[in-house]
């Protein structure tokens, strides 16, 4: 054979895994980073309409 099969490897070794979960890491990052923000965005709300209720009484 003229050209080498580079794909005849099938091996997984740690380094192929590590690089082929790059993608995955990235998506739960932002899926994390953006279920944060709704929780503080919850918060502030809940902290808000608390402190109008105490000034209300």
């Amino acid at each position: 054979m003229i050209f080498k099969r580079h794909h005849d490897n099938t091996e997984v070794t740690t380094a192929k895994l590590a690089v082929l979960l790059i993608p995955a890491m990235t998506i739960s990052a932002g899926i994390t980073s953006l279920m944060a923000a709704k929780s503080y965005e919850i918060i502030r709300l809940a902290n808000a309409r608390g402190k109008a209720i105490e000034e209300e009484k």
